[in-house]
């Protein structure tokens, strides 16, 4: 995604809904236990409160990976903390503390909570407040004052725990993601090679090929790579160790966005291939061997590509594909019956198209028509476009 669309993910309503991470290095660890110690100091040192719990809770809390995140949860903890303690401190001056009294308020800060435009860690924090304050019990109006505060003290704490010693930005795991992708990705194509029209005897109208199977499930894999790459994004927000790494995000995001589409045409090219190859009737016009090299070359251009970027190797690959689609085209229609060889010409359309998409490679600034949402295995989603390079290979145009 651009620059602009990426600060537009990553803002107000973001930070409000943003989740708890888990605890990923010794740093992280180290530094939620050096500010958390420290809260716990300044609140024994400067706080009234006779329990002052709330200060280092809320830096235990809130102290995350990344700037923006500890932010974001930090303004739920606030938020949540504040109207917990606020709320349950005049509860508990007026009503007295038994079993009724407890449901009430605990059902009351659940239904508040559950209004609230925040993240499960800010509404949790509601109930959570007003169990402590019930187990404190009433206090003078100084002291009560004070416990808010201390929520105050403990997120100013945590917040400048990963400003003064921000953590590192967090891309490993995204270009992990994404090369695992690519991966998928390519196993899909050379699964497809490998079965496509070795069935001995036709399939069921209600059976599918194996290959299916991993077609579908990359449907959430897209969504595991897409949050990969967002937390690579969440982790440089605001974060003064992450001005060197712009370059590195917007190619993250490009890598992103194109092995997205080549996911989204490759399931539609696996339902495709579901449906012409080994099913009752006449045989595919186009042969299963020159459809399984076509798919092996294609996967081998999109491993190229995704690991070498857009070189010598990768553009004698996509010129050789050219050669061969072209060549399968002519074949199939001239092998007879255009109407019977209609199914083969479309997979080759789609062959094509995915041998451009893979071409081109991440491009800057890319977008996605549909992001994250990969088609039905058996939505005829590019026969137009298909339609069109068949016309392109025969010389139609």
């Amino acid at each position: 995604m651009p620059p602009a669309d990426r600060t537009a993910e990553l803002g107000l309503q973001a930070a409000l809904t943003s989740r708890m991470r888990p605890i990923v290095s010794v740093s992280v660890m180290l530094r939620v236990a050096i500010a958390t110690t420290l809260s716990f100091l300044l609140a024994h040192r400067f706080s009234a409160s006779a329990l002052p719990i709330f200060a280092p809770m809320t830096t235990l809390f809130v102290v995350q990976s990344s700037p923006f995140s500890t932010l974001g949860v930090t303004a739920q903890r606030v938020l949540g903390t504040g109207l917990g303690v606020a709320a349950a401190t005049l509860y508990v001056t007026w009503v007295p503390v038994v079993w009724w009294s407890v449901f009430v308020a605990i059902f009351a800060a659940l239904l508040v909570a559950r209004a609230l435009p925040v993240g499960l860690a800010g509404q949790l924090q509601i109930p959570v407040a007003v169990v402590f304050v019930l187990a404190l019990g009433p206090g003078d109006l100084r002291v009560d004052l004070w416990r808010v505060l201390d929520v105050a003290l403990g997120a100013a704490v945590g917040v400048a725990a990963v400003f003064i010693l921000p953590p590192r930005p967090q891309l490993d795991g995204a270009r992990t993601e994404l090369t695992t992708y690519a991966a998928d990705l390519t196993a899909l194509l050379r699964e497809m090679a490998a079965e496509a029209g070795t069935h001995p005897v036709p399939l069921h109208d209600d059976t599918r090929h194996a290959f299916v199977k991993s077609s579908r499930a990359l449907r959430t894999r897209s969504g595991t790579v897409r949050e990969s790459v967002l937390y690579a994004m969440e982790s440089a927000r605001l974060n003064p160790r992450a001005r060197a790494v712009g370059d590195q995000l917007d190619q993250l995001d490009s890598q992103m966005l194109w092995l997205t589409r080549i996911a989204i045409h490759t399931r539609s090219l696996a339902g495709a291939v579901d449906r012409v190859y080994d099913r009752p009737g006449l045989a595919p016009a186009l042969p299963r061997t020159t459809l399984s090299s076509l798919l092996m070359e294609l996967a081998s251009l999109v491993d190229s590509v995704a690991r070498d970027g857009i070189d010598e190797d990768s553009h004698s690959i996509s010129d050789r594909m050219t050669d061969d689609i072209r060549m399968a085209v002519e074949m199939t229609a001239g092998s007879g019956d255009l109407v019977e060889a209609l199914g083969s010409l479309s997979l080759l359309g789609r062959i094509e198209q995915l041998r451009e998409t893979a071409a081109a490679g991440p491009r800057a600034h890319d977008v996605v028509d549909a992001p994250g949402d990969d088609l039905e295995d058996d939505e005829d989603d590019s026969s137009t476009s298909a339609t069109e390079r068949l016309r392109r290979l025969l010389g139609r145009e």
